[in-house]
């Protein structure tokens, strides 16, 4: 608005201020009226708001979003237990596929496949044997199919799962450790087993796990979100070289070579110094597991089904106990090292399996830690193996 003078009623008394009201301001000269105009209106600005189609579209993104965590987790949840299971098991995923070739490399040698844990998974390299043996074609076709961290019931689930996947071995040679045998407490293979555990184990975990129900609901809530439960082994198969974080997430695959052997500890023999720190880490250890240890029925139980399993399936079977340490050996207490020695015999006579009793094939040197065998010791092992083998189960027709 703008304000306008505009002359006084001329008729107002001489001497008297006039009214005017609030639009007149007094000048000290001469009262002029004020006239009021409109010019224009102002409104105050109005506060922001999010426009329709903008609203629109962010609710579009956060649906398609969700459509997609949920495409995704179910997609990854199908390919681990239908086309992929081995994404759960990639140790057990990449021995198969090196197994397929290698005997598809050799056709008509004995296939000769070695089950056990880290200790045959280290201390057996069928490589060393390959450079070393006759050359004919009756030579055995030794394969390593150990994995960190099995007992006998991880050993009968890897025995399945084999004929599952369409392999037909010759003969399978089980390892027997004691230490191994004990199952109660934390010693459970339960415990330690159950990231890598497919569904189609569940009858083996069923008869033999002390909790099956809960290693079931831990797969189940794993599957519910497969890739947050399995995004380290999967970042560290798509890229080994490049993420620090996960290390350790394929350490016990990441070095495997053609025929299933995984490097153990590079320590030379005349390394004394790095041998007895290794020694030292593991006393403390195997003391508290000897402690106490008894021979589980569920492990006597598992090693008896995997040697009934592989007989079914045409395989002749025997029993390996791999190389220890003289200090390892010392570490055994007396009623431990006597119920070993008869459990081990025990099996051998009732079920009429072959026992290579390697344990003190190796000098101490050439066992790392006493008992994995360092990189030399596998070589200097499987070259003694192989003859062995090819004595304890001969080729058809073959002098016994």
């Amino acid at each position: 608005m703008s304000a306008e003078p505009c002359e006084t009623d001329p008729t107002a008394a001489p001497g008297r201020r006039p009214q005017i009201g609030a639009a007149v301001r007094w000048t000290g000269l001469r009262p002029r009226a004020v006239r009021l105009r409109l010019v224009g209106l102002v409104r105050a600005p109005r506060s922001r708001t999010v426009r329709a189609p903008q609203a629109r579209r962010a609710r579009a993104a956060v649906l398609w979003f969700a459509l997609a965590v949920l495409v995704t987790n179910g997609a990854a949840l199908a390919a681990l237990d239908a086309p992929w299971p081995n994404l759960r098991d990639p140790e057990y995923g990449w021995r198969v596929r090196r197994l397929h070739a290698r005997a598809a490399e050799h056709p008509g040698r004995p296939l000769v496949l070695v089950v056990g844990s880290s200790r045959t998974g280290m201390g057996v390299r069928p490589s060393a044997w390959e450079a070393a043996r006759p050359g004919t074609g009756d030579d055995p076709l030794i394969f390593n199919f150990g994995a960190v961290g099995a007992g006998p019931i991880q050993q009968l689930i890897a025995v399945r799962r084999l004929y599952a996947d369409g392999l037909r071995p010759d003969v399978v040679l089980l390892e027997y450790w004691p230490p191994l045998l004990r199952q109660d407490g934390q010693f459970a293979e339960q415990h330690r087993s159950w990231t890598r555990l497919r569904f189609d184990d569940w009858p083996v975990m069923q008869d033999y796990f002390p909790e099956p129900e809960q290693t079931r609901r831990l797969m189940m809530s794993s599957r519910l979100n497969p890739i947050a439960g399995n995004h380290a082994r999967w970042a560290a198969l798509a890229l080994p070289r490049h993420l620090l974080a996960n290390r350790h997430a394929d350490v016990a695959w990441r070095d495997l070579d053609r025929w299933g052997w995984l490097p153990g500890p590079d320590v030379r023999p005349d390394d004394s110094k790095t041998r007895e720190g290794f020694l030292k880490h593991h006393r403390e250890d195997y003391r508290r597991h000897f402690d106490g240890h008894t021979i589980h029925p569920a492990s006597d139980r598992a090693l008896r089904e995997a040697v009934g399993l592989a007989r079914a399936h045409g395989a002749r079977v025997g029993l390996l106990f791999l190389p220890e340490a003289s200090e390892f050996r010392n570490w055994y207490p007396p009623e431990v090292e006597r119920s070993g020695r008869e459990h081990l015999v025990t099996l051998a006579r009732e079920l009429d399996t072959p026992v290579i009793d390697a344990r003190e094939w190796m000098g101490d040197e050439l066992i790392a830690d006493g008992h994995h065998l360092s990189r030399v010791g596998a070589a200097a092992f499987t070259e003694r193996l192989g003859p062995v083998v090819a004595r304890a189960f001969p080729a058809p027709g073959g002098a016994p």
